[in-house]
């Protein structure tokens, strides 16, 4: 028999085609057919000495760009300048405020409010940001698809356990109009489910050897019996998954907890639970999603105490948080906190957007241009990083001089007071007069990278004839698909039926497995989130979408309608001993004298610093518990 010959691998103009990579959907940053970068000639004539910026063009509105965002090109690159000893002489707008805030996060907004409760209405604020939209790591995503608005989520996606929340987070999100009771009527629960969706596990063949997608629960011996990993592998996974025992017996119950703290999570499950190096990459990316680090810098302890497989009844009582385990993760607008950030600014500037509910902001259109009028005691000004922040004279007691960069050209305005809630790392740059104690505790405040990417797909009848409604991809580009959460508030409706778009939501936290410090997996991650342009995550989105999805029906160059990839190099926040190189994955089981993020922290003249760096911890509460301090500092 004539051995037939190999067919001829297709070209890669020829795959990129049947990618859609030269599909007809917008890849730039332009708003209008302007681009957001300007060019100071396109803008209107200054508007004081400041100027204007692009934020005071008609037409102005940053959510509903797609492309590169997070950390868009233009928001970082002065910052690093500044990082890297640059120096800029300011020019004097003659502009003076009560209270600068440098970052218009949830943290720098929460401490704008605060300080207007504090000082009054009429207390004159100013908040500064880097990025082309306020909000920070609360990103919101729009798209317009046949005349229907989708809304994603590009960063902080919840309100998570509010219940346990500290006091003033609660009366902040109670003073906003949010009632997180009503959340159990705007999540659908069981929408999927009623659907006869479930999750999803991707082998890739790259890792495992083949392309195969398991279906359901992996402790069913049924759903992996067609993987590529081998029969030993898949009895150990269902054993881990099962989570009937822990791997300790030999250790007395007492010091169970000392001995994990001691060891990485991956060492505890090859080592001590027996899995074999399939299971383990299989496991080396699960707390990417949420600790941005993988298995083998991520300790033990800490896996224990935050419900990962493999522990059973280990015999010690969990220090987890009871409000969170009673809570179900429905605390969910459509843009995530996003909406936390607009109720915020609409709080501070009502003629920003029109409202005065959790209901109607969320479809609510912000009017750009009011966002830094004279005539408002607040302002808020975008695209405008600071380099600088200075007492007058270098006395403690005088006001501060705020220097910053907007289009290219160094402004400098005073205040009395500042706020510094940005990246606290980069506060030794701006404030070198700091002593060193503090410049030095300040820079162990670090960042892990994370990607959120939205895809906008023109239906997901793909998932519906998979049974699947998100998929773990342990060796994918993106470790985790999943389809929106089914959540409806107000005017705006989720995707009800398959025939209908919807948001695929899509993450990546970028790492080097095999390096078992996790602040150096950090680093590597930020170096790769850098280098890596937007079109080369496109053609890995549509690719690995392609493998996962086609044998349901899925096209990536008919289907896919729009890509947003939110690059955020600096991520979740986290303090970071440089004597033991330990991360505080769980800051309030660190003794005092570790915690550099609130030694750091501490009062500098007439300056405060919030943000999440000064708690070692990303959460919004956080965010909001640090403005609160640093603004109890001030007044």
């Amino acid at each position: 028999m004539k051995k037939e010959a190999p067919r001829p691998l297709k070209s890669f103009e020829e795959t990129d085609r049947q990618l859609g990579m030269d599909a007809d959907i917008s890849r730039r940053d332009f708003l209008g057919g302007v681009g957001v970068a300007i060019g100071a000639s396109w803008l209107p004539s200054p508007a004081g000495a400041a100027g204007a910026g692009a934020q005071d063009l008609p037409g102005y509105y940053p959510p509903s760009l797609d492309g590169m965002r997070g950390s868009h090109p233009g928001s970082f690159e002065t910052a690093h300048m500044a990082r890297d000893g640059g120096s800029w002489s300011g020019d004097d707008t003659g502009e003076t405020y009560d209270l600068v805030v440098v970052g218009a996060g949830i943290s720098g907004l929460s401490a704008a409010y605060y300080y207007r409760q504090a000082a009054g209405n009429n207390a004159r604020i100013l908040i500064l940001d880097n990025h082309d939209d306020f909000g920070g790591h609360a990103k919101r995503n729009e798209y317009q698809i046949d005349g229907q608005r989708i809304i994603g989520y590009g960063g902080t996606m919840l309100l998570e356990a509010p219940a346990g929340y500290p006091a003033v987070a609660k009366q902040l999100i109670k003073d906003l109009g949010i009632e997180t009771e009503r959340f159990y009527d705007y999540f659908d629960d069981d929408f999927y489910s009623s659907l006869g969706l479930s999750g999803g596990l991707f082998f890739d063949k790259e890792t495992f050897g083949a392309d195969h997608l398991a279906v359901g629960d992996v402790t069913e011996k049924s759903v992996l019996e067609n993987s590529p990993l081998s029969e030993k592998a898949r009895v150990n996974l269902a054993r881990l998954y099962k989570d009937a025992d822990h791997y300790l017996h030999e250790i007395p119950a007492d010091k169970r907890e000392a001995f994990l703290d001691r060891i990485d999570y991956q060492t505890y499950l090859r080592d001590h639970a027996g899995m074999d190096e399939e299971v383990l990459k299989v496991m080396l990316p699960a707390p990417r999603g949420v600790w941005a680090v993988n298995s083998d810098a991520y300790p033990a302890r800490d896996a224990w105490s935050s419900g990962y497989p493999g522990f059973g009844d280990l015999g010690v009582e969990s220090k987890g948080n009871d409000a969170a385990e009673e809570e179900p993760n429905i605390f969910h607008f459509p843009d995530g906190n996003a909406t936390v950030a607009r109720l915020l600014v609409r709080k501070l500037i009502p003629d920003a957007a029109a409202g005065d509910d959790m209901e109607d902001i969320v479809t609510a259109r912000f009017r750009y241009g009011e966002l830094d009028q004279a005539s408002s005691a607040t302002r808020i000004r975008l695209s405008s990083t600071v380099i600088r922040v200075r007492h007058s004279n270098d006395d403690l007691s005088q006001p501060v001089n705020v220097t910053y960069v907007r289009d290219g050209k160094a402004y400098t305005v005073k205040a009395g007071k500042v706020v510094m809630a940005g990246y606290n790392a980069l506060i030794p740059r701006l404030c070198p007069e700091m002593p060193g104690w503090q410049r030095t505790a300040l820079s162990n405040c670090i960042r892990a990278p994370l990607v959120y990417t939205n895809v906008l797909i023109r239906n997901w009848t793909s998932f519906k004839n998979l049974g699947i409604h998100r998929v773990n991809c342990p060796g994918g580009f993106h470790h985790g698909v999943a389809l929106d959460f089914p959540v409806s508030i107000g005017d705006y409706e989720f995707s009800k039926s398959p025939d209908e778009p919807i948001v695929l939501h899509l993450t990546r936290v970028p790492g080097q497995p095999g390096n078992p410090s996790a602040r150096e997996q950090f680093t590597a991650g930020k170096r790769d989130l850098l280098a890596t342009s937007f079109e080369t995550f496109e053609r890995n989105i549509r690719d690995q979408l392609s493998r996962i999805l086609s044998p349901g029906g899925f096209d990536a160059a008919r289907d896919i309608a729009g890509i947003t990839v939110n690059r955020w190099p600096h991520g979740y926040a986290y303090g970071h001993d440089p004597e033991t190189d330990r991360i505080a994955f769980e800051p309030s089981t660190w003794p005092k004298e570790m915690r550099h993020w609130e030694i750091g922290s501490r009062p500098f003249g007439n300056i405060r610093i919030a943000g999440t760096d000064a708690a070692s911890n990303a959460m919004t509460e956080s965010a909001i518990e640090q403005a609160h301090r640093a603004i109890s500092e001030l007044v």
